[in-house]
């Protein structure tokens, strides 16, 4: 028999998601109980081009490359039912070096792409916003910009 969600009640869903995400803290997979998607992200990154994640502390980037580069990772997920405008979470700095945008797929969390950007670019094209005090982009924008990195990441995952 095929293990269904809608076959068990909302507690049990929210308990067995706490454990995987127990599970996936102990394989160092995630560093917060947090929703996974972020942390996942990092550490895809930190797989994909070494070096070593920052504190969650530290604002302005996640991974410090062995080269020295500051990258700022920025992820969503896509698929039906997200609006082709949505965005990447806010910069609130552009005290980075490079950032790395990933798409991951909504059921699956399978990179779609990966794009990694110099700051400058970046910082030309994020638009400001006073109501959420920091710079967007938007997913279809960061899709066309700087290097396509898909086949790292995904060899990472």
């Amino acid at each position: 028999m095929n293990w269904q969600a809608s076959d068990h009640s909302t507690q049990e869903l929210l308990a067995q998601y706490a454990a995987i995400l127990v599970e996936l803290r102990n394989r160092e997979v995630v560093r917060t109980r947090n929703a996974p998607l972020g942390d996942y992200a990092e550490y895809l990154a930190q797989r994909a081009f070494g070096g070593e994640l920052q504190p969650n502390s530290e604002k302005s980037y996640d991974l410090l490359d062995p080269s020295g580069s500051r990258i700022q990772v920025k992820a969503r997920t896509i698929g039906e039912g997200v609006h082709a405008s949505a965005k990447f979470s806010a910069f609130r700095s552009f005290d980075f070096d490079n950032a790395l945008f990933l798409a991951l797929d909504l059921g699956t969390y399978r990179i779609e792409w990966a794009r990694l950007v110099a700051r400058q670019e970046v910082e030309d094209v994020a638009r400001y916003s006073p109501h959420i005090n920091g710079s967007s982009l938007r997913i279809t924008k960061a899709a066309k910009m700087g290097e396509d990195v898909t086949e790292r990441v995904r060899a990472a995952s």
